[in-house]
């Protein structure tokens, strides 16, 4: 049987994934506070007014995803981190999973292995959370978001729900490389018996 340990970290790490990915993909990192104007990594939502009534529209920026219609360089590059960062911790939980099948043997090996992955993965995660920011400045954010707009103050917007997720997920994966030294201690260890 599998050690408990080892378990919270596999439920942990795949609960991780899905919400650093599901934040990473979602246009409301920063919203406008008056409409329905919202950016996000890859992608940003607006107003459609049609004849009698308003709806959003969420489009990737330059009307397909590519990295060159990311339209800040900030972005661009936050948009490579965290992606980076989400598609290394959504391995590490594909592989976390299949770990329960390993031998005790193998287990031990591959969960400080994908501890050390998780580590890469929390730091660059982090940094495309920093460095995302930056691009608050730029001639884009601004026309929609007011002149008061600059690195790291967001002017007429306020930040969204999905970088809060982001910024969530990132936080609690800091748990699993810990965790993961710990994957081979068993339920006598952690509770004292008599």
């Amino acid at each position: 049987m599998p050690s408990p340990v080892l378990l919270i970290w596999v439920v942990l790490t795949v609960l991780i994934s899905g919400t650093c990915t599901f934040s990473f993909l979602q246009p409301y990192w920063f919203v406008h506070k008056n409409s329905f104007q919202s950016f996000g990594m890859i992608s940003f939502c607006f107003k459609d007014i049609q004849t009698y009534k308003v709806r959003e529209v969420c489009k990737f920026y330059g009307g397909s995803f590519s990295m060159g219609r990311v339209p800040v360089r900030a972005w661009q590059a936050a948009c490579v981190l965290f992606g980076g960062g989400c598609a290394l911790i959504s391995l590490s939980a594909f592989v976390s999973v299949c770990v329960i099948c390993l031998p005790i043997g193998y287990q031990k090996t591959t969960t400080k292995l994908i501890g050390y992955i998780q580590i890469v993965a929390v730091l660059i995660m982090v940094a495309g959370l920093l460095i995302y920011p930056l691009g608050l400045e730029s001639s884009f954010f601004r026309h929609y978001c007011g002149d008061g707009a600059s690195s790291y103050h967001s002017g007429q917007c306020m930040i969204g729900w999905s970088y809060m997720l982001g910024i969530m997920g990132a936080a609690l994966s800091v748990f699993c490389p810990f965790l993961a030294q710990f994957t081979d201690l068993k339920p006598g260890d952690i509770f004292l018996t008599n």
